[in-house]
């Protein structure tokens, strides 16, 4: 059980990494997300987002606008709560992102 949970730690802290990169917008991290007020500020990792849910994963592999702009626009939820929604995706658990969410949109996430 020692190594397995050296593993799980390895791997705890190589998403926390990569959710740092998509939450400072650092250049590892490969697609923008737009909110409705025109500004790009939290990305992601494609291949990531991919591999986790299916609606991103037909989004990048369809051809769609999104996958041929990297950009993909996010309406009817601040830039706060979707922050929160990808520190979940990225950790599989809430966190201080979520925390500064509003509820209601992550519902609608």
């Amino acid at each position: 059980k020692g190594a397995e949970g050296e593993d799980v730690g390895w791997m705890r802290n190589g998403l926390e990494g990569m959710l740092e990169q998509a939450l400072s917008c650092s250049r590892y991290a490969d697609v923008w997300f737009e909110f409705e007020d025109g500004r790009r500020s939290v990305k992601g990792h494609r291949s990531l987002l991919c591999s986790l849910n299916e609606k991103f994963g037909r989004m990048f592999e369809s051809g769609m606008v999104e996958d041929k702009s990297g950009i993909v626009r996010v309406e009817s939820v601040t830039a706060a709560s979707f922050r929160g929604f990808l520190e979940w995706m990225y950790l599989g658990r809430p966190g201080k992102e979520c925390k500064m969410a509003d509820g209601r949109e992550l519902w609608l996430l």
